[in-house]
C-alpha cells in the first residue's frame, strides 16, 4: 500500500500519479508499510504518519457519511405491517356510469324498433332499459375485481422488491460498520499523538503542512503551530 505525499489518498502501489490530487508518485519514496510508529521521532516519520492519518480519516468520515445515508434510504424503504391497497370501489365505479349509458341506449333502441314496428307502445321499451342497469352493475363486479387484483399484485411485488432491496442496504451497512469498527480502533493507537478536535483530514493535512513548511520536526510541534500559527 503506498499513499500521496502531497494529500495522503491511498494509491496502488502500480500508479505513477495520485487519482485525487494528481501529484507524481515517486516510487523511491513510497511509504509502503500500513503500519507507522505511533511515536514518530524525525520529520520525514512524522509526515508519513500525516499520510497515513489523513487516508484513515478520511476514509473513516467518508464510511460515516455513507452509514448515514444508507440508513436513511432504509428508513424510507420501510415497508408497514399493512401496507396499503386498492379498494374494490375504485374499479367498480366507472360500471355506474356504463349502466346508465347501457338503460339509455337499450330504451332508445327499443323505442325505435316499436316504432318501426308501427305500435304506438312506446312506454314498453322503458323495461328493457331499465333492467339492462342491473345486468351491467352484475357483469361489472368480476370485471372490477379482476382489475382490482392485478393492481394489488403490483403493489404486492413493488413492496417484495423495495423489502429486497432494503436488506441489501442492510447488509452493506453492516459491513460498513465493520470496516468502521476496524479503523476506529486502528486509530486509537494514536488517540494520545492526536487531540480530540484535531481527529479528521482536514486537521491532520495541517499538521502535516507545518511540518513541510515550518521548523517543526515533529507532529508534536507541528501541532502547536497550527494551535498557534502567529508562533509559526
Amino acid at each position: 500500500m503506498a499513499f500521496c505525499a502531497k494529500c495522503g489518498a491511498v494509491v496502488a502501489d502500480s500508479s505513477a500519479f495520485c487519482e485525487v490530487c494528481g501529484q507524481a508518485i515517486d516510487t523511491d519514496r513510497q511509504f509502503r508499510s500500513s503500519y507507522v510508529s505511533p511515536n514518530p521521532t524525525t520529520k520525514e516519520e512524522s509526515i508519513q504518519l500525516c499520510n497515513l492519518l489523513a487516508s484513515k480519516y478520511a476514509t473513516y468520515d467518508k464510511l460515516k457519511e455513507d452509514i448515514k445515508d444508507a440508513e436513511f434510504q432504509v428508513k424510507k424503504m420501510e415497508v408497514s405491517s399493512n401496507p396499503p391497497r386498492y379498494w374494490f370501489f375504485r374499479f367498480y365505479w366507472p360500471t355506474f356510469i356504463f349502466a346508465a349509458v347501457a338503460c339509455f341506449v337499450t330504451t332508445f333502441l327499443f323505442a325505435f324498433l316499436i316504432a318501426a314496428s308501427g305500435s304506438d307502445a312506446i312506454e314498453l321499451a322503458e323495461a328493457p332499459g331499465y333492467l339492462s342497469i342491473p345486468i351491467t352493475l352484475l357483469i361489472g363486479i368480476p370485471i372490477a375485481k379482476v382489475r382490482q387484483n392485478k393492481a394489488n399484485d403490483r403493489l404486492a411485488q413493488n413492496d417484495m422488491m423495495t423489502a429486497s432491496k432494503a436488506n441489501q442496504l442492510r447488509a452493506q451497512i453492516a459491513d460498513m460498520k465493520k470496516k468502521q469498527s476496524d479503523f476506529s480502533d486502528e486509530l486509537q493507537e494514536y488517540k494520545e499523538l492526536i487531540p480530540m478536535n484535531m481527529r479528521n483530514q482536514r486537521s491532520i493535512l495541517k499538521i502535516k503542512r507545518a511540518l513541510e513548511i515550518s521548523t517543526a520536526q515533529t507532529i508534536e510541534e507541528a501541532i502547536e503551530i497550527v494551535k498557534n500559527p502567529r508562533g509559526m
